[in-house]
């Protein structure tokens, strides 16, 4: 349990970490262009990248600390003993879209590494910027697989955090 925490943690410091650095490069962009009167093509281009892989990132780590969006209301109209059985559907349905997506991520950005091109201001391949999303969706998909095993292993109908 110690360890899973630590990985959340490290989790939490790299999506502040990527939000940082995307404040310091926007906040010198600002001053470059208003009081400079220059610009960095490649400072906006990079913010866009960053902001792709802290989106994918944070959606892990939300899934892992389970502060993500949920509709209650759907889940009150079941009765009371089926809705643990109903919640574990819908973590299988997640975890089952989780996967898929993960497994299209990394062969779209391994092709994209092969035959896609360049990006324009910083010359990286496209493949790489892409590889947010499927490692965002790996990491939800190990999460929900830790909380589909616990839910099954709990036998009281308490709420689980990782």
């Amino acid at each position: 349990m110690k360890e899973e925490k630590t990985n959340i943690r490290i989790e939490g410091l790299f999506c502040v970490l990527l939000m940082l650095i995307m404040t310091v490069l926007m906040f010198t962009e600002v001053v470059a262009r208003y009081i400079f009167g220059t610009s960095f093509i490649w400072i906006e281009e990079l913010t866009r990248y960053l902001f792709i892989w802290l989106t994918f990132i944070s959606a892990a780590y939300v899934t892992a600390t389970q502060s993500h969006i949920k509709v209650d209301a759907a889940i009150a109209i079941f009765p009371k003993k089926i809705r643990p059985v109903i919640l574990k559907i819908g973590i299988l349905i997640w975890l089952i879209f989780s996967i898929v997506i993960t497994f299209i991520g990394f062969n779209y950005s391994f092709t994209m590494i092969q035959f896609g091109g360049d990006s324009p201001g910083l010359g990286l391949a496209k493949g790489i910027i892409y590889l947010g999303i499927p490692l965002g969706y790996l990491g939800m998909s190990v999460r929900l697989i830790f909380q589909m095993f616990k839910k099954i292993t709990n036998t009281s109908n308490q709420e689980i955090m990782l």
